[in-house]
């Protein structure tokens, strides 16, 4: 009896995250509605898919606003093949931005630059949210004082078009221009939120090459490299070892 109480439960469920359940039509789950009022079910239905769409846009403002008329078909089809299983905000905006990849291997993005918008939005927000870290944290003894590595929070990303300019305010027409752009998002020391750096190939090669803590001395000699290097920690890209 319980075990048919909680299959009753999971199909409930997952009827009511359906797009036949929440927009009507064919489709959905085979729960069996019998002494459940349907109106109130697609209430909770739409209470439901509002709640969790408000999640998305809140992350990916302007990859919704690029997808326009496209969305609706596109949410539809994501709602069927990618149920949700978090209340995280940021969770739920990665699932629909799985989604969305998975679909511009297949199909050419349209505009080809929201591919880039996407992960721009998702980096920012994966920096926002996560923790303050210090220097020490996960530093064992066997860590060389002095040594450098980059700030686990800090997000890398390569983008085959300038997306920055329509973030900026006022700039809702902006149109970003095709060329290779190398960007690093974090959060310096004191800042209230993630910072966007247009860094050199050298300075992106250099970061991505920092995952775990390493000697500086043996890197470079140049007496300008340590000015290098505290002005990366600075922006709160590298950390140091005290």
């Amino acid at each position: 009896m319980a075990q048919r109480l909680l299959e009753r439960q999971v199909s409930l469920i997952e009827h009511l995250t359906s797009s036949a359940a929440i927009f009507g039509g064919a489709g959905g789950s085979s729960v069996d509605l019998e002494g459940i009022d349907s109106a109130l079910l697609r209430v909770e239905a739409r209470f439901s898919y509002a709640k969790r769409i408000e999640k998305i846009a809140a992350v990916l403002p302007k990859t919704l606003e690029l997808l326009a008329s496209r969305g609706d078909a596109l949410v539809r089809t994501f709602l069927d093949s990618c149920p949700p299983t978090t209340l995280s905000r940021l969770e739920n905006a990665c699932q629909f931005y799985r989604f969305l990849a998975s679909r511009w291997k297949c199909e050419a993005p349209d505009p080809a630059y929201i591919c880039d918008v996407a992960a721009f939005e998702i980096a920012c927000a994966t920096v926002d949210a996560s923790p303050q870290h210090h220097p020490s944290d996960g530093a064992t003894s066997t860590v060389r004082s002095g040594s450098i590595r980059r700030c686990p929070n800090v997000m890398l990303l390569r983008c085959a078009y300038d997306v920055q300019p329509i973030f900026e305010p006022g700039a809702a027409k902006a149109v970003p221009v095709k060329r290779n752009t190398l960007l690093a998002i974090a959060t310096p020391p004191g800042a209230e939120g993630a910072q966007v750096f247009e860094v050199i190939p050298a300075i992106f090669d250099l970061l991505a090459a920092l995952d775990d803590w390493i000697d500086p001395e043996g890197l470079n000699a140049d007496p300008d490299f340590a000015k290098l290097l505290a002005d990366l920690a600075a922006r709160g890209l590298i950390e140091l070892r005290p």
